[in-house]
């Protein structure tokens, strides 16, 4: 589940959009291991960042989803306490039955943890969920201790860029989550007290249809902020982006572009 800050404009700046956030993953707890092979992928190759002959006693699985990194967590770091924080209590239902795992249902803007607690906090694909990164970024460092590490991946704002033009000039809704610019999370991260080294990578993935590409972000509850307009969509109007989508099909279907960031943040001396 992950964040944006308010001047990209990521998600609409509403009381509701956490709820929303919540309940569209909540819908998904049931299909979303069966979308989730880009998120498991991104998730291997941020564990694969985790520090080597790592001791620290507390660990923090930030939007744990269904617990697939919560647990590599607890296979990799069987002498720590590891904790699985999610803002769907659906979601955090499947982390609950893995072995020694503490759950909180949680916002990760909002953390219920004391200050100068976690050794180590990893959340995968789950920051571009968050409204407003400055307090995202806050908690972060309110939470770690002095020597802790904060490993994140999140999406970048290439992701779907073949979604978006398939829609450009049909009509003036927004039909894909915008995501937050890079220099943004540096802006955040060095106010909010980290040094911050990153990486990324642009992974394509093919679909058949601009239909199957749909059914995927929604069993993923990847469509919170797109839903409520979902349904004025005229059949007209998605046969033509559909139609659209299609004309950069290739032998292995139709590309889309994910561009994926892994951030490694620690707290400033």
């Amino acid at each position: 589940m992950g964040c944006q800050s308010r001047a990209a404009a990521t998600l609409p700046a509403s009381p509701s959009t956490r709820e929303r956030i919540a309940r569209a993953f909540a819908r998904s707890a049931h299909s979303y291991d069966q979308h989730a092979d880009l998120q498991r992928a991104v998730a291997d190759q941020l564990l694969a960042l985790l520090p080597p002959q790592f001791a620290g006693a507390h660990v923090l699985d930030l939007g744990c989803g269904t617990g697939y990194c919560t647990r590599q967590l607890r296979a990799l770091l069987p002498a720590s306490v590891v904790l699985a924080l999610d803002l769907a209590e659906p979601m955090l239902q499947r982390a609950r039955a893995i072995p020694s795992v503490l759950p909180l249902c949680a916002d990760a803007q909002q953390l219920p943890l004391q200050t100068a607690s976690i050794d180590l906090l990893l959340s995968s694909l789950t920051i571009q969920w968050c409204d407003d990164l400055n307090a995202l970024f806050a908690e972060l460092q309110r939470v770690l201790r002095n020597d802790g590490v904060a490993l994140l991946s999140t999406l970048g704002p290439q992701s779907l860029c073949e979604l978006r033009a398939a829609w450009t000039g049909i009509d003036r809704r927004m039909h894909s989550n915008r995501f937050t610019p890079l220099a943004t999370i540096e802006q955040a991260a060095s106010a909010n007290g980290f040094t911050l080294n990153w990486t990324r990578e642009l992974r394509t993935r093919h679909y058949e249809s601009l239909r199957k590409l749909a059914h995927e972000l929604k069993g993923l509850g990847a469509n919170a902020v797109l839903e409520q307009q979902a349904s004025t969509v005229s059949p007209a109007s998605f046969r033509a982006a559909e139609a659209a989508f299609a004309s950069n099909r290739e032998a292995a279907g139709i590309p889309v572009q994910w561009e994926v960031f892994y951030l490694q943040l620690r707290r400033q001396a």
